[in-house]
């Protein structure tokens, strides 16, 4: 439960981060009125929020595969890309709901 509220905390902090990214791309310099954000900004923080999850995720799962499962376990083999590791936890996910 503690790991959900730490994820649920880091991800509003991606988006909020990607938000404000989109907005001041979208009205740079805050020269002239505010204007408020274009209906898309929300949808387009959310994309990459969840892109740049993705990724650091796997690149963390990949580090940890490398250098923990497989030095533990003789049947496991070194991952070899970032795709691997997406693919395990896909697996993963649709084995254990």
């Amino acid at each position: 439960m503690r790991k959900m509220k730490w994820l649920s905390r880091m991800a509003h902090i991606v988006n909020a981060t990607l938000r404000a990214l989109v907005e001041g791309y979208t009205n740079p310099g805050g020269t002239e009125a505010y204007k408020p954000a274009p209906a898309y900004a929300e949808a387009i923080a959310a994309i990459l929020a969840f892109l740049i999850s993705i990724i650091i995720v796997a690149l963390i799962g990949l580090w940890l595969w490398n250098f923990s499962v497989v030095p533990l376990f003789e049947f496991a083999r070194p991952a070899k890309s970032i795709f691997q590791i997406l693919g395990l936890m896909l697996f993963v996910s649709i084995i254990h709901p």
